[in-house]
């Protein structure tokens, strides 16, 4: 699944050039920056966020994959930065408050630890940008909206989103109306 064509607002000046750029969950990381333990945690962390239910997990889809390229090959010193301090402050939650790495601690417990790395993000406040249309990227955004941002865009630029969680159909050659239920699924182009 190509990324120019996605019509997605993005908060990260590099993932919206990556985007522009055709990047997407199949492409080689050319210079690997996280450890293995960085690595599982990214790994972790995006089944969290999107998890396998009825369809595929993040990480069928090749999100931690995604999400390396995307920090190792695209991603600015500064926006890199704040990613990996954000794996390290989680860490060093967990190691506060359970004496045990974020890998070595039960899922309820990993839940708990991102939602606090949710709750920081949201105390976060942009810089003022003045009066735009559409809002400003955002390098300085905190690691969990980071985070959030590289699970949900490598999950949905994935064939396995796009075509599994997602209705999917190619070559429509009409246009109809397809009314949006519980029982359907949005439908992506």
């Amino acid at each position: 699944m190509g990324g120019a064509g996605t019509l997605l607002h993005v908060t990260s000046p590099s993932l919206a050039n990556a985007l522009a750029g055709g990047a997407g969950n199949n492409m080689s990381i050319n210079y690997l920056r996280l450890s293995d333990v960085q690595r599982e945690m990214c790994r972790q962390l995006s089944e969290l966020i999107i998890p396998t239910t009825d369809t595929p997990g993040a990480i069928a889809a090749g999100v931690p994959d995604f999400i390396e390229m995307m920090v190792s090959d695209w991603y600015t010193a500064t926006e890199r930065e704040i990613f990996l301090q954000g794996l390290s402050s989680l860490e060093e939650d967990c190691f506060a408050r359970h004496s045990k790495s974020f890998l070595d601690i039960g899922e309820e417990k990993k839940i708990a630890a991102l939602s606090r790395q949710e709750d920081l993000a949201a105390s976060y406040i942009k810089e003022d940008e003045g009066f735009f249309l559409m809002p400003k990227e955002d390098e300085k955004a905190p690691f969990f909206d980071k985070l959030k941002e590289l699970v949900v865009v490598g999950y949905y630029q994935s064939e396995v989103g796009a075509t599994q969680e997602l209705s999917y159909n190619p070559m429509p050659m009409e246009y109809r109306d397809i009314p949006v239920t519980l029982e359907t699924r949005q439908w992506s182009s």
